[in-house]
């Protein structure tokens, strides 16, 4: 079976990718004609496949058809290649490799936010019942003083857990004194820390607060804080 390909340099007829004929031309008008001067040649018909490798109008496509029929050839799945369709095929392509990317990255940040907010709610769970221990140790006397100081600290958990979502930091240890709680946790950059600090001095129930240390490790920064309340 040979093959009968159209390129910008000329025509070619190839036979298991061999070049046995050759046509040029000027412009596309002049390719009807040079198929068929090309294919009369010879004797003996036989099957073509026609591969098309430049941008053609449809009527030239048609008459080149023709032509192949009129030689008494027959054609086979003719193919048609336009820079057009390369064009577009990238740009599906593209976009497509745009559009699974997007969606990683988002599925990607996703988990990372659940991951900090998984950590967030075991650390403060922790707190909570290293709290209950220790209240339970309080005498049956103190039970209405219990009942209110757990109710004040849990308060103050809610509060300080929503505190440092709003900041983007994290908490890795809460201490609760008299008049007096005790952050020790990390931040992505001074920003948020300082966020932090100026977020919970809106509360009215916070007299003052202010930082022990602030400490850099790598990327991630540590830092310790007072908080006074009334």
């Amino acid at each position: 079976m040979k093959v009968l390909e159209i390129n910008d340099r000329g025509i070619k007829l190839l036979e298991d990718g061999e070049i046995i004929n050759q046509g040029l031309f000027q412009n596309e008008e002049d390719i009807p004609r040079e198929i068929k001067e090309l294919l009369s040649i010879y004797e003996v018909f036989d099957e073509v496949t026609l591969k098309i490798k430049i941008v053609l109008d449809n009527e030239i496509i048609l008459q080149i058809k023709d032509v192949i029929s009129e030689k008494g050839w027959s054609l086979k799945e003719p193919e048609v290649i336009t820079k057009k369709i390369k064009v577009l095929l990238s740009i599906i392509i593209i976009i497509e490799f745009i559009f699974g990317l997007s969606i990683y990255l988002k599925n990607y940040k996703l988990d990372t936010e659940n991951l900090n907010l998984k950590k967030e709610i075991i650390s403060h769970r922790k707190n909570l019942k290293e709290l209950d221990i220790k209240l339970s140790e309080i005498s049956l006397d103190e039970d209405e003083e219990l009942k209110f100081k757990k109710t004040k600290i849990g308060d103050s958990l809610v509060f300080l857990s929503k505190a440092c979502k709003k900041c983007d930091v994290n908490l890795e240890k809460i201490e609760f004194l008299e008049n007096k709680i005790i952050l020790n946790g990390t931040g992505k950059n001074i920003n948020s820390i300082f966020k932090l600090k100026k977020y919970l001095s809106m509360d009215k129930k916070i007299i003052e607060s202010k930082f022990d240390f602030i400490k850099k490790e790598g990327e991630i920064l540590y830092f310790l804080m007072e908080l006074e309340t009334s």
